[in-house]
C-alpha cells in the first residue's frame, strides 16, 4: 500500500515566515515638532515690536500652543534670539516661567512654540477685577518674586516685566513670560542696566 508522502516543514522556514510576517507591522512615527506644517493658527494672542504670538493648534498632537512668530530682518541680532530660547527652556525647572516646547526657524521667520497660558494676562484680570485684595495681591506677588529669584540664581535679568508680559495658567497661577529684552550673566557688570529697556509706562523712576 502506498503511503502518502507528507510534505516536510523546515523550521528554518517557518521562522523565516514569521519574521517576514512581522514585517507588515508599521511602526508609529510622530513628525517633528519642528515644522511649521504641522501648526494651524487659530487667532492672534498679542503682538510686539519683537514679534506676535499666536495661538496654534499642533496638529499631531491635537495640543493648542503659543507660537511666538518673529521675522527675520537685516539687523536682527541672533544672540538675543539665542538668549531667550535659552531663557525659555529654564521653564521646565520653575512652574511660574512659561516654557517652551522647541524652537525653530524657517527661510524668513524664527518661531518659539511655548505652553499656551490659557488664563490671560495679568493686565487683563486687573482690568477685570479693577483691583485686587489684599491676599490676592500677597499671592501673585509671592509667585513673582519666586520666579524672579530663579531666574537670577541663573544670571537673568528680565528688564520688561509688566503686567502684560505676566501670564496666568487655567489654574490662575503666574506665568512670567516675554524674554526678548533680557540678557544673561550681567551681575557683575554694569551693561544689564545701561541704556532704556522695557516699557516706559513701567520703569523705574531712576531708569
Amino acid at each position: 500500500m502506498d503511503k502518502k508522502r507528507k510534505r516536510s516543514r523546515s523550521p528554518e522556514k517557518t521562522s523565516t515566515e514569521r519574521r517576514d510576517k512581522k514585517r507588515y507591522r508599521v511602526e508609529a512615527t510622530t513628525p517633528p515638532a519642528l515644522d511649521i506644517n504641522n501648526y494651524q493658527l487659530v487667532k492672534k494672542l498679542g503682538e510686539g515690536s519683537f514679534g506676535k504670538v499666536m495661538l496654534a493648534s499642533y496638529a499631531i498632537k491635537k495640543q493648542h500652543v503659543a507660537l511666538k512668530i518673529i521675522e527675520k530682518k537685516k539687523k536682527m541680532s541672533h544672540k538675543d534670539i539665542k538668549t531667550e530660547a535659552a531663557i525659555l527652556r529654564l521653564g521646565r525647572l520653575c512652574p511660574f516661567l512659561i516654557r517652551a516646547y522647541a524652537t525653530f526657524q524657517t527661510e524668513s521667520l524664527v518661531l518659539y512654540v511655548m505652553e499656551y497660558a490659557r488664563g490671560g494676562t495679568l493686565h487683563q484680570l486687573i482690568k477685570q477685577k479693577g483691583y485686587f485684595k489684599s491676599h490676592e495681591v500677597r499671592f501673585y506677588s509671592a509667585e513673582i518674586v519666586v520666579g524672579l529669584q530663579f531666574l537670577q540664581e541663573y544670571g537673568v535679568v528680565h528688564r520688561d516685566l509688566e503686567p502684560e508680559n505676566i501670564l496666568l495658567n487655567k489654574e490662575g497661577h503666574v506665568k512670567i513670560a516675554d524674554f526678548g529684552l533680557a540678557c544673561v550673566h550681567e551681575f557683575k557688570g554694569s551693561k544689564a542696566y545701561n541704556g532704556i529697556s522695557g516699557a516706559y509706562g513701567y520703569m523705574a523712576p531712576e531708569v
